[in-house]
């Protein structure tokens, strides 16, 4: 019998709160407490142990990571103990912790955008595809320096009292235009997947919105400007459930997974459209010098198991990364999944190299375009 694992008491006491044992308070105590011990290596097994740390945005994030790939993980691999931790791994935080020589973190959940952008800087180890198979991507989907765990949209979204299936916006032409289709609409204050909206807002097909140019963006910020006045803005994924919740606006370029929650709390008052969808991968990276090592290699490639991938979408919402889970969906599902057939077809992957190389500056312009 092993020994307890700080990821075992870790999801014990996560369990204590859920049925009400503990509060928030004490769980969070406690947690804080089992961070500060030294390592528990008590007989030569153990001693002998190995851990891979696990970083995502916290939330219900850390129970269904956890479910979906560490707990299969460490079943199939006695002696293996992968930690899911809700730290929050931004690029800076990333950085900080590899010039400071104090990596404590072996992945992180990060953005293909981002895993260029970290990789660049020599932030990040290169994805070892020896171990990691480039053929269980969506094409475009195995990065240099981040290896797609699963998959998001940005989607024109509607409310359903404002509008019936026939009369619901259907484009983001739609989107821009206000006589039409009157009231507040919202847009995210972060510049990803703007510049595609607003392109097709303008008229573009999405065949046509890559390469932006500089003409093009150009064009993008005009359409922004157009409707400014019916614009707000959104910092949060709460924040943009709370706009749809409080029937705040009459539409959003929003999540999928935001909407698919308020759609489920709502019983369908809010709905959306794959249609010009914004396809965003996320990415496991692996920042330089991890205490893990090479061990993380197994796991990421167990992350593409498809019916992993499938049970994450069904706890979470992101779809799988792995164009092999489709028929494991069940059909109920469908409907909700960023990369069916059907539904990945109707979207417009992102590109993320362009976004690797021109986020900081094209980020400044659409700040401040929407602050003047």
């Amino acid at each position: 019998m092993r020994q307890p694992s700080r990821n075992d008491i870790q999801r014990l006491g996560e369990a204590l709160h859920r049925t009400g044992r503990i509060d928030r308070r004490q769980l969070l105590a406690g947690l804080g407490a089992l961070a500060a011990l030294p390592p528990m290596m008590s007989s030569k097994a153990w001693a002998q142990a190995k851990e891979i740390v696990l970083v995502n945005w916290g939330g219900d994030a850390i129970e269904f990571m956890d479910t979906s790939f560490a707990i299969p993980y460490e079943e199939e691999n006695p002696g293996i103990d992968v930690v899911v931790d809700g730290g929050g791994p931004s690029q800076g935080k990333i950085r900080a912790m590899v010039e400071s020589g104090a990596v404590t973190w072996d992945i992180c959940d990060s953005g293909g955008g981002s895993s260029i952008q970290l990789g660049t800087g020599g932030f990040i180890r290169e994805i070892d595809y020896d171990v990691v198979d480039r053929k269980k991507f969506f094409p475009g989907m195995d990065f240099k320096w981040g290896a797609t765990n699963y998959i998001y949209s940005f989607v024109l979204a509607y409310d359903t009292s404002e509008y019936d299936t026939d009369s619901a916006p259907k484009s983001w032409k739609d989107f821009f235009n206000t006589k039409d289709f009157p009231g507040l609409r919202s847009m995210r204050k972060d510049v990803i997947a703007v510049p595609e909206v607003a392109l097709m807002g303008a008229g573009l097909a999405k065949e046509e919105v890559y390469p932006i140019t500089p003409s093009k963006e150009k064009l993008a910020w005009e359409t922004v400007k157009s409707i400014l006045d019916d614009l707000i803005f959104w910092a949060s994924g709460a924040e943009s459930q709370q706009f749809m919740r409080s029937q705040e606006v009459v539409m959003g370029c929003f999540w999928n997974t935001r909407v698919k929650a308020i759609y489920d709390e709502t019983d369908g008052m809010w709905d959306w459209t794959w249609n010009q969808g914004i396809v965003l991968p996320g990415a496991w990276v692996v920042p330089k010098n991890n205490p893990a090592g090479d061990a993380v290699w197994p796991f990421i490639a167990s992350t593409q198991d498809p019916a992993r991938q499938v049970k994450l979408f069904e706890l979470f919402g992101n779809a799988p990364a792995n164009p092999a889970a489709a028929p494991l969906v069940p059909p109920e599902l469908k409907k909700f999944n960023a990369t069916d057939p059907d539904n990945y077809a109707l979207q417009l992957p992102v590109d993320n190299e362009w976004y690797g190389e021109n986020i900081a500056r094209v980020g400044k312009d659409y700040l401040d375009l929407i602050s003047s």
